[in-house]
C-alpha cells in the first residue's frame, strides 16, 4: 500500500482501509511487524511501527514509493501476461541489494524468459548470467531499470533496449516501458499499449523502428556494433594509403558510412596504419593531400573475437584539406616541388614562378557551366591553346573561373587523365599543353612526372630536373603557339545562347572593400619585406615568390576596378594571396618603440629629432576638419540616417586626399572603423528590405520580377538552406565542437551550399536564428567570419534579430561566453 502524504487524502484512505491491518513487508526488506498510519498536519503522513518493547530492529533502508516497484511490476506484468494468454507467476531475484533486484517470468509456450533487471549487476556477472540463461531458456527478453552500461550494450547489439519505470497514481504504481535507441530520446509507452509476441516484448515505438529496418531481430546473440572513445579534437591528421585494398567485410563497416585505408597521426604520437570511417555524403579523400579530421572524432573498437583479436578504426564526420606547408609538417606528405637546402633553385630569369598572369577581364555574360560539357578534353585543349598564344601560364582555379565549377570539383586522378587526353597522341618534339598548368606559386604540378610517364615521354630524373625541364618546355609551347592566331569559334561559348550582357559597374560596397583590401595587402608586403630581411634558406625564396604574386595582384586592381564581376574575382584572389603571405610570415613583427630607437641609436640623434609631424599637423587645416568630423560622427551617429553618415565620411575622404602628410595610424583605423559600421548598417537595411520583399511576393502575383543587380539569392532558398545550417550548428553545439569557418560549413553542407554574397551570409544567419528564444545564445556564434573583420557578420545578425548591441571592445569576450553557454545548453538537449 502507498500511504497518502497529505492529511485530507489520508482521511479518505482510512475510510476505505481503516479496518485492515498493515504490516512491514519482508519483501521490501522490512521486519514483518505491525504498522500504524500516522496523521500529521505540519509534516508528511507516514507509516510507523507500533510501540512494542519486544520488537526487533527493522533493517529496511528505503521508504520511498519506488522501493516497492518490483512488487508492482510483478503484479501488473502478471495481470498483463494473463490477458494475452500466458498463465505465469513472477519470481523475485536478489543480487545482494534487496529482494527485488530482478523479476523473472518464464513463458513456456513461446520458450521465452522475460527478466526485469531493476538493479544492475556488474558487466561480467551480467554476461555470465545472460549466457547461462540463454543456454537454458532459449530466448531472453531484457528490460532494464535504468539507462546504464548494460542497456547501452544491448543497444549496441540489437539497435535498441527496453527500460521500465513506475509512476504513482492514487494508491497504485503504473508501469511504463521505454524504448532506447542511439542518439534519440527515450520513448515511453504504458504497459497496456505493449504486446508480448514470440519475438519478445514489443512497444509501439519498437514497431515503427522495425518497419524502418533500424533494429536487429536476434537480440543479445548479435555481435555488438563498434564502441567509440572520444579523441582530442583538432589533433588528428589522415592520409590515404593507396597500396592497401579496401576491406571486403569488417565489423566496423556500418550502414551509411565507408571505410578508407590510410595513415593516421594523432598529435604527439607516431603514424599508424588503420582505417578511417567517413559518412557516405563526404567526398572521398585522395592521395594527393593530407586531411585534418573535423567534427566528432572518435576511436571505434569492437569486442575481441577468438583467434582474431579486436578491430579498431578512427571515425570522423568531415575532412579539412591542409595546405602544403601544414601537410609537410605532419610528416605524412612531401611536396614534389620541395627541394633540399643543398639544391640550387632555378635561375630567376627562367623560373616558372615569374609567369605572365592572364589579365583579360572576365566576361560578365552568363555564368560558366557547373557541370562538365560534352567533351571536356576539347574544351580544356582550346583554353590551353589560348593561354599558350598569350605566352602565359594558368592555375586550376583560374581554369575553373573560365570553364566552370566542374573543373574545380575534379580530383587529382581525374585531372591527370584529362591532361593525358589533351596531349595524346604524343608526337616527339611536339610542344605539350599540360606544362602550362602550374600551382598557385607558379611551380609545375606535383603529378607532372606521372602525366609524362603515361604519355610515353622521358621523365626527368629528379624533382629539380622536372622544374628545369618544365621551364624549357613551357617556353617551347609559347613559341609554337605564339606565331599562330588564337582560334575563335564562330559559335558562342558553351552554355550561352545570346550575346554577352552589358558590363555592370561595381557597387560602392565592393569598391570600399577593394580599397581596404589593397591597403591591407600593401601593409602585408611591407611586413613580408621585413621578415625576408632576417630569414634564411628556402623561406626567402618562398617569401619572394609570394611577394611577387601580391605585387602582380595589386597591378591588376586598376584593370578589374571598372567591372563588378572582375572586381569580385580580384577580391577573392586577394584573400588567397593574403592567406599565403600570413602563412609564410608567421608571427607578426612588432615595431620597435621610438624611445628604444633613441637609446639604441644614441650616436645619431639628429635624424630622429628631425622627423616631427606635430608642427605639420597643427598647421594643416584639413587635419583639423577631419578631427572635427570624426568627433561629430561619434556624438551624433545614433540619430543620423545612413545618407548623412555617408556624406560625412565622403567629406572626411575629400579632406584626407588634401593632407600634406599621411593620416596617423590611430585616426586611420578610426576612419576605417566608421566605414565598416556604415557598411554593416547598409547590409542590415538591405537584408530587411529583401525579407520584406519576400513576404509581399504573394500579393504581387502576375508581376514580372526585375533581375537582381548583385546576384543575390532568393529568400526562399535562403530559408531552405538555413534549415540545413541550423542542423549542422546544433549538432556542433551538442558535440562541443569548435566554431566553423564558412569553408568548413560549406564542406559539411555539401554541394547544396553555394558561394554567398556577404549580404546573403547575414540573411542566412538571421534565418538560422529566427526561432531561437531571446534568452538563449545565437547559433550564429559558432560561425567565424573572415580574418579581416572577424565579428562583422555576427554583429549584423544580432542587430537584425533585435538583440542588444555589444560594444566593439567587449565583442570578442562576449562571443566566447555565448559560445560556452551554447555548448552547455545543447549538450543534453535532444
Amino acid at each position: 500500500m502507498i500511504l497518502p502524504e497529505q492529511p485530507h487524502n489520508l482521511d479518505e484512505f482510512l475510510r476505505q482501509f481503516g479496518r485492515d491491518d498493515f504490516w512491514c513487508g519482508t519483501l521490501l526488506g522490512g521486519c514483518g511487524e505491525p504498522l500504524r498510519p500516522k496523521r500529521y498536519v505540519t509534516k508528511v503522513c507516514h507509516f510507523s511501527h507500533e510501540a512494542n518493547p519486544g520488537r526487533g530492529e527493522c533493517h529496511r533502508t528505503t521508504h520511498s514509493a519506488d522501493g516497492a516497484d518490483h512488487l508492482f511490476i510483478k503484479t501488473h506484468v502478471t495481470r498483463w501476461l494473463a490477458a494475452q494468454g500466458h498463465a505465469v507467476q513472477g519470481e523475485l531475484r536478489t543480487f545482494g541489494h534487496c529482494h527485488g533486484d530482478a523479476v523473472d517470468f518464464r513463458l513456456r509456450h513461446t520458450n521465452t524468459h522475460l527478466r526485469f533487471e531493476l538493479h544492475s549487476e556488474d558487466y561480467r556477472s551480467w554476461r555470465k548470467a545472460a549466457d547461462s540463461l540463454g543456454a537454458k531458456e532459449g530466448r531472453i527478453e531484457w528490460v532494464f531499470g535504468r539507462d546504464d552500461a548494460l542497456a547501452r550494450d544491448m543497444v549496441a547489439r540489437r539497435g535498441y533496449a527496453l527500460l521500465v519505470r513506475c509512476e504513482t497514481e492514487g494508491n497504485d504504481r503504473r508501469v511504463f516501458i521505454g524504448t532506447v535507441t542511439d542518439g534519440k530520446k527515450t520513448v515511453w509507452d504504458s504497459l497496456e499499449q505493449c504486446r508480448m509476441t514470440e519475438s519478445g516484448l514489443v512497444t509501439p515505438a519498437l514497431e515503427e523502428l522495425r518497419a524502418e529496418g533500424a533494429v536487429r531481430e536476434h537480440g543479445i546473440g548479435c555481435d555488438p556494433f563498434p564502441s567509440s572513445v572520444a579523441l582530442p579534437r583538432g589533433q588528428v591528421v589522415f592520409a590515404v594509403d593507396t597500396e592497401a585494398a579496401p576491406p571486403s567485410s569488417s565489423p566496423l563497416d556500418v550502414p551509411g558510412r565507408r571505410l578508407i585505408p590510410g595513415f593516421v597521426k594523432p598529435a604527439g604520437s607516431r603514424i599508424v596504419r588503420t582505417h578511417l570511417s567517413l559518412p557516405e555524403t563526404v567526398p572521398a579523400p585522395t592521395d594527393q593531400y593530407v586531411y585534418h579530421l573535423a567534427g566528432s572524432v572518435r576511436l571505434l573498437v569492437t569486442d575481441v573475437v577468438e583467434g582474431i583479436g579486436s578491430s579498431w578504426a578512427v571515425r570522423a564526420d568531415a575532412l579539412v584539406r591542409l595546405n602544403g606547408l601544414e601537410a609537410e609538417r605532419t610528416g605524412l606528405w612531401r611536396p614534389s616541388v620541395a627541394l633540399d637546402e643543398k639544391h640550387v633553385p632555378a635561375p630567376r630569369a627562367s623560373s616558372m614562378c615569374e609567369r605572365t598572369p592572364l589579365t583579360d577581364p572576365v566576361p560578365s555574360g552568363p555564368k560558366s557551366p557547373e557541370t562538365a560539357p560534352g567533351k571536356p578534353v576539347d574544351v580544356l585543349r582550346k583554353a590551353l591553346e589560348e593561354v599558350a598564344a598569350k605566352g602565359a601560364t594558368i592555375t586550376w582555379s583560374e581554369l575553373a573561373e573560365r570553364l566552370g565549377r566542374w573543373v574545380y570539383d575534379l580530383p587529382d586522378p581525374k585531372r591527370q587523365e584529362l591532361l593525358v587526353a589533351v596531349d595524346r597522341p604524343r608526337v616527339p618534339d611536339h610542344p605539350l599543353l599540360s606544362v602550362l598548368i602550374v600551382t598557385h606559386l607558379g611551380r609545375p604540378l606535383p603529378y607532372l612526372g606521372q602525366v609524362l610517364s603515361r604519355l610515353g615521354a622521358a621523365e626527368p630524373a629528379s624533382e629539380f630536373a622536372v622544374q628545369q625541364w618544365a621551364v624549357a618546355e613551357a617556353r617551347k609551347t609559347h613559341q609554337a603557339y605564339g606565331g599562330r592566331p588564337t582560334r575563335v569559334s564562330a559559335a558562342p561559348p558553351p552554355g550561352t545562347n545570346q550575346p554577352a550582357a552589358k558590363v555592370e559597374a561595381p557597387s560602392e560596397s565592393d569598391l570600399r572593400q577593394a580599397h581596404r583590401k589593397r591597403a591591407e595587402m600593401r601593409e602585408k608586403l611591407e611586413e613580408a619585406a621585413r621578415t625576408r630581411a632576417r630569414t634564411k634558406g628556402m623561406r626567402v625564396q618562398r617569401l619572394s615568390e609570394a611577394m611577387e604574386k601580391a605585387e602582380a595582384h595589386l597591378r591588376r586592381y586598376e584593370e578589374a576596378r571598372p567591372h563588378r564581376r572582375a572586381l569580385r574575382i580580384w577580391l577573392g584572389e586577394g584573400d588567397r594571396v593574403l592567406d599565403l603571405l600570413d602563412r609564410l610570415i608567421g608571427r607578426p613583427i612588432t615595431d620597435i618603440p621610438a624611445r628604444t630607437v633613441h637609446r639604441t641609436v644614441a650616436a645619431e640623434p639628429k635624424p630622429v629629432k628631425a622627423v616631427e609631424p606635430k608642427p605639420v599637423e597643427k598647421k594643416d587645416p584639413n587635419l583639423r576638419k577631419i578631427r572635427r568630423l570624426l568627433g561629430e560622427l561619434g556624438a551624433t551617429h545614433r540619430h543620423r540616417p545612413t545618407q548623412d553618415l555617408q556624406r560625412l565620411l565622403d567629406e572626411i575622404g575629400k579632406h584626407r586626399d588634401q593632407l600634406a602628410r599621411p593620416l596617423s595610424a590611430v585616426e586611420t583605423k578610426l576612419v576605417e572603423r566608421w566605414q565598416s559600421r556604415l557598411e554593416d548598417r547598409r547590409s542590415v537595411e538591405r537584408s530587411a528590405e529583401a525579407a520584406a520583399a519576400s513576404r509581399n511576393t504573394s500579393a504581387r502575383v502576375g508581376r514580372i520580377a526585375e533581375p537582381s543587380q548583385d546576384d543575390r539569392m532568393p529568400a526562399e532558398r535562403i530559408d531552405k538552406l538555413a534549415r540545413t545550417v541550423r542542423d549542422i550548428l546544433t549538432e556542433l553545439a551538442r558535440a562541443d565542437g569548435t566554431p566553423l569557418s564558412w569553408g568548413d560549413l560549406r564542406l559539411r553542407a555539401g554541394a547544396q551550399f553555394p558561394l554567398l554574397h556577404p549580404d546573403d551570409q547575414v540573411a542566412l544567419l538571421v534565418a538560422v536564428d529566427r526561432d531561437t528564444p531571446a534568452d538563449e545564445p545565437l547559433l550564429s556564434t559558432l560561425v567565424d567570419s573572415s580574418v579581416a573583420a572577424p565579428h562583422r557578420l555576427y554583429r549584423q545578425a544580432r542587430v537584425a534579430l533585435g538583440r542588444e548591441p555589444v560594444p566593439d571592445t567587449e565583442l570578442e569576450t562576449h562571443r566566447a561566453m555565448e559560445a560556452l553557454r551554447l555548448r552547455q545548453l545543447w549538450r543534453y538537449r535532444r
